[in-house]
């Protein structure tokens, strides 16, 4: 009986997820930009975007000129016709070697997009950076989006309804 049980919770959840269709997305490289993500409260939580326009990358990464960098600030101007850039970033401690952010998947379930990355810690320090992971994947999207960290919903943003970045930007 047992074993019969197992087998129909099984196919129970493989027809729950049937319905969601995978989405194709281009890892940017936060390297490609001369930009740092902007503070937010809480720090504790990853911050996630959707970001739909200039002015919405503005909100979220700012310009870090340096002498001599010779890389973008931002995706070029034409990206945000087609294109929405998905965002999260956290505040983790320095040092460590490697992506703590990686792209799991991108998946369109019927009304919500559903953004999957796993992120591995790395060991403590002395001090913290912030990181972040952005995914590029063609325009529209559904009208939520849910960001899921290591299987966990850690946000949900309604971009159409004006809720692409949570936490929200404190007021001007």
């Amino acid at each position: 009986m047992g074993r019969y049980l197992t087998t129909a919770l099984a196919l129970a959840m493989v027809g729950a997820s049937a319905g969601a269709a995978p989405v194709a997305y281009k890892a940017l490289d936060p390297g490609a930009y001369q930009s740092f993500v902007g503070n937010w409260t809480p720090d504790s939580a990853p911050l996630c975007a959707v970001i739909g326009s200039a002015a919405n990358w503005d909100a979220v990464l700012h310009p870090a000129a340096v002498m001599g960098g010779s890389n973008r600030f931002a995706p070029p101007p034409e990206t945000w016709r087609s294109h929405v850039v998905l965002l999260v970033a956290k505040v983790i401690p320095g040092g460590g070697k490697g992506s703590a952010l990686e792209p799991v998947s991108v998946n369109d379930a019927g009304g919500s997009l559903n953004v999957d990355y796993k992120f591995t810690p790395p060991p403590a320090s002395s001090f913290t950076i912030k990181t972040y992971m952005a995914l590029e994947i063609a325009k529209p999207i559904p009208e939520s989006v849910v960001f899921k960290e290591n299987g966990q919903t850690v946000c949900t943003l309604k971009p159409a309804a004006g809720a692409w970045l949570s936490p929200p930007a404190p007021p001007q």
